[in-house]
């Protein structure tokens, strides 16, 4: 009898452990689906995200490309320091691979520091030189020879013939 008894007891405390588990288990699992459903509803009306991870992905690329010029590969053509040919001023320009540019001068002894970002596609540079206060957009022409490269970069009020620096 008592082993009866004992395990009634043991199966009854399994029951009651087991609702108890379950009714745990569903209330922290509707508890996780509201958190999840908030957030998703936050993002999606706070930061326009409608659960679309490749269109966070390339929004996220396209701003570092477009604003910053960041992790842009076509930034990597105009890399090296770049020197005027011709006797067209003493300018030298230095492009990182990445976004920063510096403008310098030896006869005005200045440097100017910018950002800039290569569209490989149109061929055109936005080059930011912080004392400019804006950005100008320059065509470029990049020109190889066997001893050395050349770069011409056009806007409507500047031109510059350059060769790149050993």
């Amino acid at each position: 009898m008592k082993r009866t008894l004992f395990a009634v007891v043991a199966i009854l405390a399994a029951v009651t452990s087991m609702t108890l588990l379950c009714a745990c288990s569903e209330n922290l699992q509707d508890t996780g689906n509201k958190i999840v459903s908030n957030a998703k509803d936050y993002l999606q009306s706070e930061a326009g995200f409608d659960g679309n991870v490749s269109k966070l992905k390339n929004d996220a690329v396209s701003y570092l490309n477009e604003e910053l010029g960041l992790n842009n590969n076509d930034n990597q053509l105009l890399q090296g320091t770049w020197n005027t040919d011709k006797g067209e001023g003493d300018w030298q320009w230095t492009f990182d691979g990445t976004n920063k540019c510096l403008l310098h001068s030896k006869k005005e002894k200045s440097d100017a520091e910018g950002t800039y970002s290569v569209d490989k596609a149109k061929k055109t540079v936005d080059i930011a030189i912080n004392s400019w206060g804006e950005t100008v957009t320059f065509t470029y022409n990049l020109r190889k020879t066997l001893s050395d490269e050349y770069l011409e970069l056009k806007s409507d009020a500047q031109t510059y013939s350059l060769i790149k620096q050993k």
